[in-house]
């Protein structure tokens, strides 16, 4: 029997699938709200990242009163841009996986309802 907590660490989209169909709707659920939780840091991440990488390019259109923290470019070190960019490809990564997931869970879900006989409110 596997919990939420068994499949934190990576694994394929398909173990993932197999391992979300032996939890309780509860399980479930908690796992949808971490996976969402996620998501939105990593967006909030990528954003911040493609400003600082827009900064560092001098593509950056400034303005951007929705974030009040700054780039302070008198302290952005040699290889600061590469290391942004990196991250960013990995978040992009991070996220095409959890939306995946999520995907599946909502899929899960679905089919459970499908099949209890009975709609879950």
């Amino acid at each position: 029997m596997c919990s939420a907590g068994g499949i934190r660490r990576p694994v394929q989209i398909e173990e993932f699938k197999t391992a979300i169909g032996e939890m309780t709707k509860e399980e479930l659920t908690r796992l949808e709200q971490e996976i969402e939780n996620s998501i939105s840091h990593l967006n909030r991440s990528n954003s911040r990242l493609q400003r600082y990488i827009a900064k560092l390019q001098g593509t950056h259109a400034g303005g951007d009163e929705e974030e009040s923290e700054e780039l302070d470019m008198e302290k952005v070190e040699d290889g600061d841009l590469q290391l942004y960019q990196e991250s960013l490809r990995e978040n992009d990564i991070l996220l095409k996986n959890s939306v995946e997931r999520l995907e599946a869970l909502r899929q899960e879900d679905l089919y459970r309802s499908s099949h209890s006989g009975t709609p879950e409110v």
